[in-house]
């Protein structure tokens, strides 16, 4: 399958210890979109969304200097934009092994700042010793800058997954946690068309260690074209998103059935077929793309352990679990 490959800004050499160098600028007159699928490249940070991203009105800059963060520093890389974006897809952060600032590379985790918060470390990234990268697959994450650092302490509590259906009279959701001890309230969200989003409710949740399941029902849906999406805050202050859930009252022929067998998994979709599918681990790393639309997939090679199955319906990202023993 041939890849849509965008690249910004390529800079070869070594960044002055100080310096601050803008490598993209998109003007208030006009927008880029980069295409969901399109890997796009400014400098070092490396882009691929899932869902179109549109920058307006925006900058990056990339910065030699290390972020001010505890426990652990920040390596010597840094990416700044000029307002804040909120990003559907996996981000690569390539960096030098001149860029560690003490850090040992092996346990480098993606690490990202939002408006109002500090940096704060991504335990379910991934860290590449040999190409010297970082990587994070992010849902709905709001950021303004980005590097990587050591690893940070772990949060409260991390979303594994978050699903739907509309259970005839009403849209039914359901989540599945892990959790360390300490309580997060979950903000519900609703939308009618993805953009506009309006709370709808809490659930409490359980100061409980372990995976926790909790549930939520939408008794008065004002359209029959749905979408949710769940926003949790950390004690530590740190705001996040669920992947976006999208629920359509006339498509209840919809189907998907996962059959785990030795080693490997067989998903069959029936009614609307999906575009592209990914296999991700319990850690977060994708380890199959298929970008190819078909009734059924047959995904070998799996060892004993909990995987997703993300799967792209009409633009919008579904998510199973399931379990190889």
């Amino acid at each position: 399958m041939k890849k849509n490959i965008l690249f910004a800004v390529l800079v070869a050499g070594t960044l002055a210890a100080s310096a601050q160098k803008q490598i993209l600028s998109v003007g208030g007159t006009t927008s880029m979109t980069i295409k969901s699928g399109t890997v796009f490249s400014a400098d070092s940070l490396v882009l691929t969304p899932s869902a179109d991203l549109t920058l307006a009105s925006n900058t990056i800059k990339e910065s030699a200097a290390a972020a001010n963060m505890s426990p652990a520093p920040g390596i010597n890389r840094q990416y700044n934009f000029g307002s804040q974006i909120t990003f559907t897809g996996t981000i690569q952060l390539y960096y030098q092994p001149t860029d560690l600032n003490g850090n040992v590379e092996s346990t480098l985790e993606y690490t990202d700042s939002a408006v109002g918060i500090g940096w704060l470390p991504e335990n379910t990234s991934t860290v590449n010793t040999s190409l010297h990268y970082v990587q994070f697959v992010a849902s709905a994450q709001p950021f303004v800058a980005s590097t990587a650092s050591g690893p940070g302490i772990d949060l409260a509590i991390s979303l594994v997954s978050f699903t739907g259906n509309w259970n005839q009279q009403y849209p039914a959701l359901q989540w599945l946690v892990d959790q360390t001890g300490g309580t997060v309230n979950f903000s519900i969200e609703s939308s009618t068309d993805g953009a506009a989003w309006n709370e709808i409710g809490t659930v409490n949740g359980l100061d409980n260690n372990g995976s926790d399941n909790y549930q939520f029902s939408d008794v008065n849906p004002p359209a029959k074209n749905m979408y949710y999406r769940i926003e949790l805050i950390q004690p530590s202050g740190k705001i996040s998103y669920s992947n976006i859930v999208y629920l359509d009252k006339g498509t209840n022929s919809n189907s998907l059935v996962l059959v785990a067998g030795n080693h490997s998994v067989s998903a069959r979709f029936s009614g609307t077929l999906p575009t592209a599918i990914r296999l991700i681990n319990v850690s977060g790393q994708v380890l199959r793309t298929d970008m190819t639309s078909r009734q059924e997939y047959q995904l070998y090679g799996l060892t004993a352990g909990v995987y997703f199955l993300q799967y792209d319906l009409n633009g919008q990202w579904g998510v199973r679990e399931f379990v190889i023993n």
